[in-house]
This record gives structure tokens, sequence and C-alpha cells, in this order.
């Protein structure tokens, strides 16, 4: 029987050690991600959007950080996945770009080297096998040359290249999954709609599925099948990308939306969400957006939990019924 999900966290939770004390970055993390979608994940900053992806990863020091909660990879737990297992699925099963592919890539050696690598880790194979192979993943991201392309260093190449040399590294094995943190957020819009572009056929020929993290509601719009909204460490709401902009249901989804500028706006000023997210040292029972929400009232005290509001709608609200919705 094929699983529905090919991800599922469940109830996840993660503290992280500072010299401030425990912060607690995600509060009980609920998200499913389907073979073969492209799922963005948006919020503001320090919302745990990257808390999340890295966590799926398991990137923690684990000697500063702890989980709890469940990570279903093909129904199968990798918060119990041993040490060695979890380096076999990293960047065989489930692959992660990153913002910056400047700071992720070794200066040090030849782009070709460390496509290569990738292959020589998962896939066991020769150098001269490697070589064959960094040559037709480089082309299948559209660098070419490649056999030119290989033997140069990441400052050798714009922006757009070094990201496209690093969705290479990340697609190189074929993975089930592929996480890309806000990865046009460095590079120009000409260059971002081509990413976005390549991304989007690289799911289709491959059927991989893609966590794509932004907080740019235009990219969701533009790729996403289903999109999840976070705020201080939750999923506050998930349904499919046509929904999200017709009828969200969770006030912050739509005052995130009503932030975006609109073609024929004729305002001074951009409407904007008041107040900050809230410090996640302390653990807060009531719902965190009740300080910026204009609909808190003393239901608010006691923080929601996630429930149907539509056929594949989920929100964490205690009045999606007020709002028209």
């Amino acid at each position: 029987m094929e699983l529905e999900n090919l991800l599922e966290l469940k109830n996840l939770k993660l503290d992280l050690m500072s010299v401030r004390g425990i912060v607690h970055a995600l509060n009980g993390v609920n998200m499913e991600i389907r073979p073969g979608e492209i799922h963005g994940l948006v919020g503001e900053s320090g919302s745990g959007k990257s808390m999340t992806s890295k966590s799926i990863m398991r990137l923690h020091n684990e000697q500063r950080s702890r989980m709890s909660g469940e990570i279903l990879f093909h129904g199968k737990d990798l918060l119990k996945a041993s040490k060695k297992q979890m380096q076999a699925i990293r960047g065989g099963r489930i692959s992660m770009i990153f913002q910056d592919p400047m700071t992720s890539l070794n200066p040090l050696l030849t782009v070709g080297e460390q496509i290569g690598e990738t292959y020589r880790q998962h896939e066991k194979c020769s150098k001269a096998a490697a070589r064959k192979k960094t040559f037709e993943i480089l082309e299948k991201v559209g660098i070419y040359p490649a056999e030119k392309r290989a033997l140069q260093y990441p400052f050798e190449l714009s922006g757009g290249l070094q990201q496209r040399v690093m969705i290479a590294i990340a697609i190189a094995c074929s993975p089930d999954l592929l996480i890309a943190d806000e990865p046009t957020t460095a590079l120009d819009v000409t260059i971002q709609a081509q990413i976005l572009e390549l991304l989007k056929k690289l799911s289709d020929d491959m059927g991989m599925s893609i966590l794509l993290i932004t907080h740019n509601f235009g990219i969701v719009a533009e790729i996403c099948d289903r999109v999840s909204v976070m705020y201080a460490g939750k999923v506050v709401e998930t349904c499919d990308t046509k929904t999200i902009f017709r009828h969200a249901a969770h006030p912050y989804s739509r005052a995130l939306i009503a932030s975006i500028p609109k073609t024929g706006m004729n305002v001074e000023y951009l409407p904007t969400i008041p107040g900050s997210p809230p410090e996640l040292y302390e653990e807060n029972r009531a719902c965190a957006y009740l300080p910026r929400c204009p609909y808190g009232d003393n239901l608010c005290e006691l923080a929601p939990e996630i429930r149907s509001c539509g056929s594949g709608h989920l929100a964490a609200c205690h009045h999606m019924q007020i709002q028209n919705i």
C-alpha cells in the first residue's frame, strides 16, 4: 500500500540552549508533504521556517538542542534513526539548498570536485564514473559547457550559476525530497524566475517533492501546489495555493497577503502588521498571535488546536467563522 504522505511532521518541538536561556524554537509543528508536490512554507523572519528544515535533516547540534515529536519519512521516524543512517539519508534521499550559494560552496574545490564527491559518497562509484555523472547533472540544471564549468571554482561563477551548482549537488542522487531554503533571496529578479522555473521542471521530470521555504507569497503563487503558514514556531494554516489567496482562514495569513503590493494600489503606505513576533524564551499557553490580532478576546487565552475549515484546509484560530470564511 502506497503511503499518502512522503513526509509527515507530528507535534515536532525543538528547544535550543542559548546564553539567554532555553529557546522554544518549534512549538508543535504539524505538516505533511505529499509525493511529487511543491509545498511552500511561509512566514516572517523568526517564525521557525529554517529551524523546521534543519530539524528534518537533523542538522542541529544535538548536545545543545532537544527535539521531540515525530518526523516520519516514508513512514519511518527520523528522530529514531542512527547517525550513520542519517548520513545516508542526507544528500541521498533528502537534500537541501541554502539561501547564499557562495557561503555553501567550498571555495578551495572546483565545481566538478564538489558534485563528484556527492556521487562517490552516496553511490560509491569510481572517480571516472563520478566525473561522467557530474557532466550530465550540470547539463541537466542548464550549465554549459559542462566540461569547462566543472573545472571552475565557485568564485568564477555568477550568483545564478552558483545556485544552479547547489541544485546540481542537491539532486545528484535523485532525492525523494528537496528542501529549498530561500533559494532565490540573493539573486536578482530575472535569475530568480529562471531558478524557480528550473525547480518546477526538475520536480515534474523527477517526481521529486520540494519544500520551498520563502517569505514571498509571489513565489508561492508561481510554483507551489500547497502552502503552510508558520508563526512563532507553529504551522497556523495549511491549504492549497488558490485557497490561501481567496479564502485565507487565519488572521495572520490574511494580514500577510494584505501587505503584498498590488497593481493599481493608490496608497501612501503599504498595510503592515502591528507589533513584532514574540520572543520564544517562555512557553505560552495563549495564542501567540493574540497581541497583534484584531479579533483577539478571552477565548484566545488558550491556544487553539489546528482543525479543518474546509476540504483539505486546516487552520488554528478560534474566530475563523467571524472572518466570513
